[in-house]
């Protein structure tokens, strides 16, 4: 009857057009009314529990309901049915209830997908009472035919290939197959049908997930035209040119765009998804308030990038189980003090295992010393999938494990262990738990929460003690090698990041992981940790969520702001007279001087930047020791960081000048002691702005994966150098705009840095420690030698007070130098490569130093 059904929207040619002839059809439709209970699928049945108004009740749709079903005729007794049920916690769309019902966002969540096994239909009404009375779950019942088409046939033979970037270009691949696509309509169709029995037109929310389910925002359009319906897709979303190539792209789009957000994991995905609307739709987008917007045809589509994360607590609740400190037990026991590389992936084919495995080889074979002190563990979950690839790929492999084992392995111990098998979740907690290594090395891959659980159970249980006494380390450790291509990598700035193809590149990263310091492994877990604790599953579900209530409540009074989208091309305009400081020169004249002031600015001048707290090294720290030394010199610290961390990283030089929050304290060298720059009343004036600069630095933080925010005592500084490099740029113009815009009667700044924008009292900056150090009026000194270096805009401030101080008379004949960091448009007349051209002119500055004294 469903093939019938879809038939008949086809035109003279047999092929389906025009999704909203088979909208309009429904009537006659076998399909609908076939649909559960006798319901029409254009109304609002009054006979389910689920139907009664309620106020703010989310609808989580998904292709499966978050239940384990077995076949137990006496459990299933007393509900009338012969089935049992169980909740299934490794469903994420059980994981994110908790982050829908967080704050009374919403009162409700209810799940509405198709259920693991085929229900008699004779059974199917106890079922469903059943569920919605004890799980708050409704399931939609698919014809045996339909379901095998539409989800083995065109979910996974087609689509899921396509959306991983997979054309099919032998006759052997599957294609496209028009009755697999008449499957694909009429499955969503009838979840239409299922929502139409339970929601509210005005106070329910649904959420759509994953490419399953992309024509559902159509048919659920056509019935409420005012729905609130938010979409997210789990797995990549491709490029134009590979997504153009399925017949039916444009009613995909257009079924998508029917909703009102569109959320994603990563900007990549986005931007193919916003690429393909401009060149099959012509539709036009742009940013409204860090939000990415399409226009489609005068309803707003918000595109939102919020990648999922792990429900930590469940994992870290299992850690403390007997079988999970069981099984590590016995994993201890098989490593035997070896260190442990973990990967645990599905078995298919873009989850570059024959590639990981490669790679293991290459580095054994170029560091065969490490053949009886390292272990690769390759576990895979059964693939859900089966054909030639897949039996192509597990030959491929068996031949590659033989091989290394008979080649690398000693003393009947191998140096590789494979296995095939389903994995609870306390082995997988416990493999992770005990892993020195997680490697991930995916050719593609939506999002792979792999690297998120190990850094979860590398962190241990929620007792620090206990987990200390287990064995986990102290402070936690871990190293991880993240494939560039899956979702999770942005996220993961201090992971091994690698191309999978790269065989070499990821042998080197291997062994570099496994030769990773204490000291860096902890820094890099801290960080990680930090980042998987806050964004997990239910964060992301809140997100999503709020990002829907927003959408749907402003839509029509947000104020627009057109972004261009050609922000890589940049045009430099340099002056004829810039040129990179010649440091012979500098150290001719430094040598000639007799009284000299060094202002150097720190985080990206002295070292690099980095998207955490790097402290100077001990060579760094020897070098200003020696510099300070010299009588004749001063030395000044200029940075954009807290007093308490340059006390902490420089107080133990003694004469050293220092500068923080870019002008707002300075603590001189033979004072110990902070004194404030800024002018008078600069303090109360930041209380009065604080309030309203807060928030909207958090919402594009939360719109803007990779981002954090810094506080200080005098100003706050958001920070996006770990975001993608397009996205940040975007929502920095954006976030300027929006503070300039909100702030233009308030005493502040609003500065776009190198990776970020920070928001100072306006008067700040680092000209006032150049004035403090040079002096004024008739404190001014007598100097004959200046160098000001520095990388950012914040840093153009002391350029111009240098500049300006220069002029002065009583600096007649002082050599005087300022320069930036790299080939950009600056008020220093000069510039240097990078913080090695400059530590290494200290250097030269220094040995001088030293050759005097002595």
């Amino acid at each position: 009857a469903w093939r019938f059904a879809m038939r008949r929207t086809g035109n003279a040619n047999g092929s389906v057009t025009d999704l909203q002839d088979l909208l309009g059809g429904g009537d006659g439709n076998p399909l609908a009314a076939a649909a559960a209970r006798g319901a029409s699928s254009g109304d609002l049945s009054t006979g389910s529990a689920l139907s009664e108004r309620a106020p703010e009740r989310v609808f989580i749709v998904s292709n499966s309901l978050p239940l384990i079903m077995t076949k137990d005729e006496a459990a299933g007794r007393p509900y009338g049915h012969s089935y049992k049920f169980e909740v299934d916690g490794d469903s994420i769309y059980d994981q994110c209830r908790e982050g829908t019902l967080v704050d009374g966002q919403f009162a409700k969540a209810i799940n509405i997908g198709q259920l693991p096994q085929q229900v008699d239909f004779e059974e199917q009404d106890a079922v469903t009472r059943d569920l919605e009375a004890r799980f708050n779950c409704s399931p939609v019942y698919l014809p045996d035919e339909c379901k095998e088409l539409f989800y083995k046939g065109f979910c996974k033979q087609y689509l899921w290939q396509l959306m991983h970037y997979v054309l099919p270009m032998s006759p052997t691949d599957a294609r496209f197959q028009r009755h697999q696509w008449q499957a694909y309509i009429a499955a969503n169709k009838r979840f239409a049908d299922k929502l139409m029995e339970v929601v509210s037109n005005d106070d329910d929310h649904i959420w759509v997930n994953d490419y399953h389910l992309m024509l559902l925002p159509t048919f659920i359009r056509k019935r409420f035209n005012h729905a609130r319906v938010g979409f997210f897709l789990h797995c990549p979303f491709p490029s134009s040119e590979i997504f153009r190539t399925t017949p039916n792209r444009d009613l995909i789009l257009r079924g998508l765009l029917n909703a009102d957000f569109v959320g994603f994991h990563t900007f990549d995905y986005a931007r193919h998804f916003l690429s393909c609307c401009t060149r099959l739709l012509g539709l036009s987008h742009k940013m409204e308030r860090g939000a990415l917007v399409i226009d489609n045809y005068g309803r707003k589509v918000s595109v939102k990038i919020c990648p999922t994360g792990v429900k930590t607590s469940r994992l870290r609740n299992v850690i403390t189980t007997d079988a999970c400190t069981a099984r590590r037990k016995e994993l201890l026991n098989e490593i035997a003090g070896r260190k442990m590389l973990l990967a645990l992936d599905d078995f298919d084919e873009f989850k570059g295992i024959d590639q990981k495995i490669a790679a293991y080889e290459r580095m054994l074979e170029e560091h065969s010393e490490l053949c009886e002190q390292i272990v690769l563990y390759q576990v895979c979950n059964p693939p859900r999938s089966s054909g030639r690839d897949i039996d192509d790929l597990r030959t491929e492999i068996d031949t590659m494990v033989a091989r290394i084992n008979a080649k690398f392995s000693k003393n009947g111990r191998n140096v590789l262990v494979f296995e095939v098998r389903s994995v609870p979740l306390h082995d997988r907690i416990a493999l992770y738990s005990v892993a020195d290594v997680c490697v991930v090395t995916a050719t593609r891959d939506g999002m792979n929460l792999a690297p998120y659980e190990y850094i979860t159970c590398r962190q241990g249980p929620h007792d620090e003690a206990e987990g200390t006494a287990d064995g986990f380390a102290l402070p936690r450790q871990s190293s991880l090698i993240v494939s560039e291509f899956t979702g999770c990598s942005p996220s993961l700035s201090g992971a091994f990041r690698v191309n999978p193809w790269n065989v070499d590149d990821v042998a080197d990263y291997m062994y570099k992981a496994l030769q990773l310091s204490g000291r860096e492994s902890e820094a890099r877990h801290e960080k990680h940790w930090r980042y998987v604790s806050e964004h997990h599953v239910g964060y992301w579900a809140q997100s999503c969520m709020a990002e829907l209530q927003r959408v749907t409540q402003l839509a029509t009074s947000a104020k627009c702001y057109g972004l261009g989208f050609g922000l890589n091309f940049r045009v430099v305009a340099l002056s004829s007279t810039f040129r990179k400081l010649d440091s012979s020169v500098v150290v001719s004249n430094y040598l000639k001087a007799s009284k000299r002031k060094l202002i150097i600015d720190y985080d990206g001048t002295l070292v690099p930047l980095a998207s955490f707290a790097q402290p100077p090294s001990a060579h760094l720290l020897s070098l200003l020791t020696v510099l300070v030394n010299d009588e004749a010199n001063e030395v000044c610290i200029v940075s954009g960081r807290e007093r308490k961390t340059l006390d902490k990283w420089f107080g133990n030089i003694p004469g050293l000048c220092m500068v923080a929050e870019h002008g707002y304290w300075f603590r001189g060298g033979s004072d110990v002691t902070w004194k404030e720059l800024a002018p008078t009343g600069t303090d109360d004036s930041v209380l009065e702005w604080k309030d309203t600069v807060v928030p909207i630095l958090e919402q594009y933080m939360e719109a803007t994966d990779g981002s954090f925010i810094q506080s200080k005592e005098s100003s706050f500084v958001w920070h996006y150098r770990d975001a993608d490099p397009d996205f940040g740029a975007w929502q920095a113009k954006e976030l300027i705009d929006h503070l300039e815009s909100v702030l233009s009667n308030d005493g502040v700044d609003v500065i776009s840095g190198n990776g970020t924008v920070e928001v100072k009292p306006k008067g700040v900056h680092k000209g006032l420690a150049v004035e403090r150090l040079l002096g004024h009026g008739d404190a001014q000194q007598m100097v004959d030698f200046i160098l000001a270096i520095g990388d950012d805009r914040s840093d153009e401030d002391m350029f111009a007070a240098v500049d300006a101080r220069a002029q002065d008379p009583l600096l007649a004949g002082a050599f005087v130098y300022t320069s930036t960091i790299g080939q950009k448009p600056s008020k220093a007349p000069a510039y240097l490569d990078d913080t090695d051209d400059v530590i290494n002119l200290l250097q030269t500055l220094a040995q001088y130093n030293v050759c005097h004294r002595h």
